[in-house]
């Protein structure tokens, strides 16, 4: 009597077993579709988002240059920039200059003596007296070619005035070296202070010494080359003033 309710449990338990089984099977079967599918879906979010980064990188590599090549470009056209102020003031004072020395020119040109080529002009000549000397300025000009031979002479001054109550004129030297230290520093010893070499412009000063007994009226340049009178000019003598003795106007 036992035996069939034993089998019935059996029965039972075995097909309880069976459904659990089938239950879980059922239940892994769908855990494991539901993760499929949620990595499915966003497997591809995660590549389009590593494409979206690598493109984001990509942009801002590029910008990184856009910028660089930028700031390079702008430094250049600062250095050209001061280049150019740096020639804009280099020319300007270039046009300074050229525009100085055209205005020289033009007095330089003023000054040379009209006349054949070689012709020798007295443009300036002052005389003043100062003490026992006198002391004198001269500037001549030569009409000349640049590639001419210089002008080779000499100065004589002959002074105008009277002594012991006659008219007379006498010719006006440089003192000795021994009469002032002066006079002896301004030439080379054996060398003849009156002497001329130039080509077209020569400015002169020197000292000559005065006649005792003579009262100076005026004094006559003359220009000579060899003995030949090239250019004269006669000159007030002017008085020193004092406490300026020595100073020519």
């Amino acid at each position: 009597m036992t035996q069939p309710s034993t089998a019935r449990g059996g029965g039972f338990s075995g097909w309880l077993v069976r459904g659990l089984s089938r239950l879980m099977l059922l239940l892994v079967v769908f855990a494991a579709g539901a993760l499929a599918m949620h990595f499915g879906m966003h497997a591809g979010e995660h590549a389009d988002l590593q494409a979206r980064q690598s493109q984001v990188e990509s942009l801002q590599a590029e910008l990184a240059r856009a910028q660089a090549d930028l700031a390079a470009r702008r430094s250049e056209a600062e250095v050209q920039a001061g280049t150019q102020r740096v020639l804009q003031d280099k020319n300007a004072e270039l046009q300074q200059e050229l525009g100085r020395t055209r205005d020289q020119l033009a007095f330089y040109e003023q000054l040379i003596p009209p006349g054949p080529a070689g012709a020798v002009a007295v443009r300036a000549f002052d005389i003043q007296a100062d003490g026992e000397f006198l002391r004198y300025r001269v500037l001549l000009t030569r009409n000349a070619a640049p590639q001419a031979e210089p002008f080779k002479g000499r100065m004589r001054f002959v002074a105008n005035g009277r002594s012991h109550g006659k008219a007379v004129k006498i010719e006006l030297n440089p003192p000795v070296a021994s009469a002032t230290g002066e006079a002896a520093a301004s030439s080379a010893p054996g060398a003849d202070p009156l002497a001329l070499v130039f080509d077209q412009f020569q400015r002169s000063t020197g000292v000559l010494q005065q006649v005792p007994d003579l009262t100076i009226e005026s004094v006559r340049l003359e220009i000579l080359e060899g003995d030949t009178v090239r250019a004269a000019q006669d000159a007030a003598l002017n008085r020193a003033v004092p406490g300026r003795a020595g100073v020519l106007p």
